[in-house]
């Protein structure tokens, strides 16, 4: 025990004498490793924060709904509304067909909303979504926070001036509103002051988990065979595919920058590793012929190798947290993403790809110099 603990303190001074006499070689290493390993970590937060974010737009519109939206029918063409076409979905669900008008409102304190057009077949879905709304007997509402409940603000559509009652947007029409304030006007009030030109548009909510996807691709077989060729079928469910599909090209692309950072360590490494074995090969013998065994020899390169990784990562953990609020957000991430305290892309335990890359990697650079110290002596000599 007291030999292997010399053994120890041995090689440890011999690593330490030759890092403060070749200080170039020790940056040269941690510094290439650092920005290996820092590329490496960036790639995978930002692969795990374009998760997040599907994630998060899809718990935010709810899984089950979608939105239709398609042109206006021409004075020649004979299709239906699709208001129409797809009323049966009411009896399984939240069924709310709308109407979008090009023109946008002008609220009282001069912000521009957008102005949604609801017809009678939607008053059920309303009545289902708003509370209270049948005891409402105003025809027109806006959807907003930040005003006072009930409340009357003077509206500007054009060249027309009236009232709408403030109602707090329902969750459900999140899909709709999209999180901004929104006019919801009824249809006989847009006739009355002659207004025209809208978009049709559907918004459904299944009210039974994991009937949506059947759903949508009978609407689309609806529409392909009533000839409608411009429309837009939008549900957070087909974002589901698109969040497979990124966790499936994360793990390639963790495959391929795990080989691309583990060739490089490995070929730093590995050449420094060999060059200082040559300039030291008779010092290397002498303590052989000592009786010093070849595995501690070895062991003394690999734990500098793996000692100088380590540092390495450390370093490259500590610097990707200080740029990477500033690296996402200047790449369009949502500020409230990237913050670490929402989720820390960079703990030690969500790394053991690139340890494990590390660690092979550091192994396979020294194997050149354990298979010279596996040779004889008089042989390394010669």
């Amino acid at each position: 025990m007291r030999s292997l603990i010399l053994i120890f303190v041995y090689l440890s001074k011999d690593i330490s004498k030759r890092w403060l006499e070749t200080p170039g070689a020790v940056l040269a290493r941690v510094s290439i490793a650092v920005s290996l390993c820092l590329l490496f970590l960036l790639m995978q937060a930002g692969f795990i924060l374009a998760e997040h974010a599907i994630q998060k737009k899809i718990e935010s519109f709810g899984i089950d709904s979608l939105i239709l939206q398609t042109s206006p029918p021409s004075s020649s063409s004979l299709r239906p509304e699709i208001s129409v076409l797809f009323e049966s979905l009411a009896e399984e669900g939240i069924y709310f067909p709308f109407s979008s008008l090009f023109s946008l409102a002008e609220l009282s304190g001069g912000e521009k909303v957008r102005v949604i057009v609801y017809a009678e077949n939607a008053l059920p879905a309303l009545s289902k979504m708003i509370p209270g709304f049948d005891q409402l007997e105003a025809d027109a509402f806006l959807l907003t926070h930040g005003y006072p409940e009930s409340s009357v603000d003077r509206v500007r559509l054009m060249d027309n001036f009236f009232d709408s009652t403030v109602v707090s947007p329902p969750t459900v029409l999140r899909f709709v509103t999209l999180n901004k304030p929104v006019l919801l006007i009824s249809e006989k009030r847009i006739r009355s002051i002659g207004l025209g030109g809208s978009q049709e548009s559907l918004f459904y909510v299944s009210q039974e988990p994991g009937k949506l996807e059947q759903i949508i691709d009978s609407m689309e077989t609806v529409l392909q065979a009533e000839g409608f060729q411009r429309y837009t079928l939008t549900s957070p469910i087909q974002w589901v595919g698109e969040l497979k599909e990124l966790k499936q090209t994360r793990v390639k692309a963790q495959a391929f920058g795990g080989v691309f950072v583990g060739l490089l360590v490995i070929l730093i490494f590995g050449s420094i590793a060999v060059f200082e074995y040559r300039q030291n090969i008779f010092a290397t013998a002498l303590f052989k012929s000592f009786g010093l065994s070849s595995l501690h020899l070895a062991v003394r390169y690999l734990m500098e190798s793996l000692l100088l990784l380590g540092v390495a990562f450390y370093c490259a953990i500590e610097l990707a947290k200080f740029i990477h609020e500033s690296v996402f957000v200047l790449a369009g991430f949502d500020a409230g993403i990237v913050t670490l305290e929402f989720f820390n892309p960079y703990a030690i335990s969500n790394q053991p790809v690139l340890l494990a890359i590390l660690g092979v990697a550091g192994f396979v650079a020294v194997l050149p110099v354990f298979l010279g110290l596996c040779k004889p002596v008089g042989k390394s000599l010669g």
